[in-house]
């Protein structure tokens, strides 16, 4: 018993249309992070720099810099400990 083979509901116009909007994607999208964006972070990050000025100098995003920052161990808050004053 042969099968048909599906025929796609959607029009050849719409095909075309819809594949031009996907090549019109932004240039940051799927970028690879390499060893010096990941050194150019840790130092943004050791001067205190916000993730959304990490992720513009990067040009990519502020979620995108936040999970590498997650992935990488690293935290954007100071690693400097508040002493508690002392009640005497």
């Amino acid at each position: 018993m042969a099968t048909k083979a599906k025929r796609s509901k959607t029009p050849a116009s719409k095909k075309s249309a819809k594949s031009a909007k996907s090549a019109k994607k932004t240039s940051t999208s799927r970028i690879r992070w390499t060893g010096a964006d990941d050194r150019m972070m840790k130092g943004m990050i050791k001067q205190q720099t916000p993730a959304r000025a990490i992720a513009t100098e990067l040009d990519r995003t502020e979620a995108a810099v936040r999970q590498r920052i997650h992935k990488l161990g690293l935290s954007l808050r100071s690693s400097k400990k508040k002493k508690k004053k002392s009640s005497r």
